[in-house]
């Protein structure tokens, strides 16, 4: 792949990912994983639901409104494997929460997902201008809770039987990493 531009970082290109926008085409690519209720246990931080084609895409299209959340794709060559992105823009406090997902169980444990999000940290901080970058884990997500850990993501704080999974509470941990 090739190198960003070492004065602004851009095109979003690292050594095994690029983030790109979403096509609509991509929409039939990500509907098994929408579908599949293991994956969204951990990756919906509500309740866990499988969508329909209609239902994605109204959601997707919810999370790149280009003014408070930005959706990108994640794709190593041609191949879409993963989403990312910052929701819940807050300008004025400079501070917006990231989201990831590899949509592809084949592109699990390839270090896709650590690229990604220094990648849309480095957006955010330099071209987006924000401060903060924060993300909620479900507590048993320990893969989550290292891949924010190796990036220097801090724990900040737990939100107490946040979510219902399987039957029992499990509390919500929230990570920061502040611009550099």
């Amino acid at each position: 792949m090739t190198n960003p531009d070492p004065v602004n970082g851009l095109p979003l290109i690292g050594q095994k990912v690029r983030l790109t926008a979403l096509h609509e085409t991509d929409l039939d690519t990500l509907q098994p994983f929408f579908e599949d209720m293991a994956a969204l246990t951990y990756y919906i931080p509500t309740t866990a639901k499988p969508l329909n084609g209609p239902q994605v895409k109204k959601m997707l299209a919810e999370w790149h409104d280009g003014v408070s959340s930005f959706l990108f794709a994640i794709r190593s060559g041609d191949q879409l494997v993963g989403l990312i992105n910052l929701d819940g823009l807050d300008w004025p406090n400079s501070h917006a929460e990231i989201g990831i997902a590899l949509t592809e169980p084949d592109a699990r444990g390839k270090h896709f997902a650590s690229e990604a999000i220094a990648l849309m940290c480095r957006y955010a901080f330099n071209e987006l201008g924000l401060h903060r970058i924060w993300a909620r884990v479900i507590e048993d997500n320990s893969p989550s809770i290292k891949l924010f850990e190796s990036l220097g993501f801090v724990a900040e704080g737990r939100m107490k039987d946040h979510v219902l999974r399987h039957g029992k509470y499990r509390d919500m941990l929230v990570f920061g990493r502040l611009s550099p």
